[in-house]
């Protein structure tokens, strides 16, 4: 009788031991989870996701690490522009950049903060498919090698590379977004250069693109260019220490990716040899060796002088183009055009993705010319030892208009 009571006594508690070291998880929709590692899942994974519903994680770990969130499973209703169902994936807590967006079954790589807090959000609508998502987090160095991590994170060595996920060996996934934050110390700037460059081509790189930001986050006003296609980009300079560079792969179409390297250097501080002053209203035939603002110049009453055709020949520029961001700084404004048409190149510095060029042009005082986003221009100007445009007063600029083309293209003919 006792051999029996102790069968039964056993048995029950192998029973307990075995159902409490194999219990399956209970997700509940959202939470607040601490920690070096854990499980995320949607409510009552792996069943089916309930409708019209919205779950927030917050995921922190400890000062000093980041987060590395990787998908274990995913399951949601399909649709290309993910509309309905999904899953939303943020750096931060509050108001972060946003990593990914995802849906249907496909499993984005492992996504990656700047920080110690993570954001995951999941929404629903009326009508659900599928057994939602499992995810699991961990703390990680912020400069753990690019091996063990997807991509993106805070980069403060003197140089480095960053690749897209799967370089070399394949395409780049849909749906992955990385982002890398560069530092350099104080008196020093950032150069930037992509040996290999194969994004998915669209005129205006609204799909699949790289992002450049002067600062450490996206910054409209301090972007620097957008870029895709097949061609790499010119060389990349920062204004400051800091360089913020965003890849983006939406749901469709994928390409080789890139490879790129950057390198801290000196920042170059050259006095103006003649700054430029309002004494006369020609325009001068050689740049000189630096432009600068002088508080004379942009004092001056700000008005137009002069014809395209008096200007043409003097200018180390002539370009129609759309402004697409401007930087403003105390005097000045570092403006970002993308070109319609070159009629006079000289050594502006260019970048180019694909048939899509850009240039920035430094307008030395930022009420004259005065210029607005999205709006076409021609641009005359001189360049500074950089190949950077540099427009004063007395250069020319005036809004584009299409019967000014057959006037630029007579000119372009003319030998200076």
């Amino acid at each position: 009788m006792r051999i029996i009571i102790w069968i039964i006594a056993s048995t029950f508690l192998f029973s307990v031991i075995f159902t409490q070291r194999h219990r399956r998880p209970v997700f509940t929709c959202g939470g607040n989870l601490t920690g070096d590692t854990g499980l995320i899942g949607s409510q009552g994974y792996p069943g089916v996701y309930p409708p019209n519903n919205k779950c927030v994680w917050r995921i922190t770990v400890p000062q000093g690490r980041v987060v590395s969130l990787l998908f274990r499973a995913l399951d949601l209703e399909s649709d290309s522009l993910c509309r309905y169902d999904f899953v939303d994936v943020y750096d931060g807590h509050i108001n972060g950049q946003r990593l990914g967006r995802f849906c249907g079954t496909t499993k984005p790589g492992a996504l990656v903060t700047n920080g110690n807090k993570m954001q995951v959000v999941m929404v629903s609508d009326a009508n659900t498919d599928g057994s939602g998502f499992l995810a699991v987090y961990s703390a990680i160095r912020p400069n753990e090698s690019a091996g063990d991590r997807y991509c993106g994170g805070l980069l403060d060595e003197p140089s480095g590379t960053i690749k897209t996920p799967n370089w070399p060996d394949k395409d780049y996934p849909a749906g992955v977004t990385c982002s890398w934050h560069i530092v350099a110390p104080q008196d020093q700037i950032i150069e930037l250069k992509f040996e290999k460059f194969d994004v998915e081509r669209d005129s205006y790189c609204r799909y699949d693109h790289v992002a450049v930001f002067n600062g450490g986050e996206t910054n409209e006003s301090r972007k620097i260019g957008k870029f895709c296609g097949d061609s790499p980009p010119m060389p990349i300079s920062s204004d400051g220490n800091h360089l913020f560079i965003l890849f983006l792969s939406d749901l469709s179409l994928t390409a080789d990716g890139f490879i790129g390297h950057y390198l801290f250097k000196s920042r170059s501080f050259s006095t103006a040899s003649a700054p430029l002053t309002p004494t006369s209203t020609v325009p001068p035939t050689t740049p000189p060796a630096a432009l600068t603002y002088s508080e004379g110049l942009c004092k001056q009453k700000c008005k137009r002088t002069g014809t395209i055709e008096s200007h043409y020949c003097s200018s180390n520029f002539v370009i129609t183009a759309t402004l697409i961001s401007a930087a403003m700084r105390d005097h000045s404004v570092l403006a970002t055009f993308s070109i319609l048409h070159l009629y006079k190149e000289g050594s502006l510095a260019i970048q180019q993705a694909g048939k899509t060029m850009s240039t920035k042009v430094t307008v030395l005082c930022k009420k004259c010319p005065l210029v607005r986003r999205g709006l076409n221009y021609i641009v005359m100007g001189q360049t500074g030892e950089q190949g950077q445009g540099v427009v004063s007063p007395h250069n020319f600029v005036m809004a584009f208009k299409t019967k000014k083309q057959r006037d630029l293209g007579v000119l372009k003919n003319i030998r200076c």
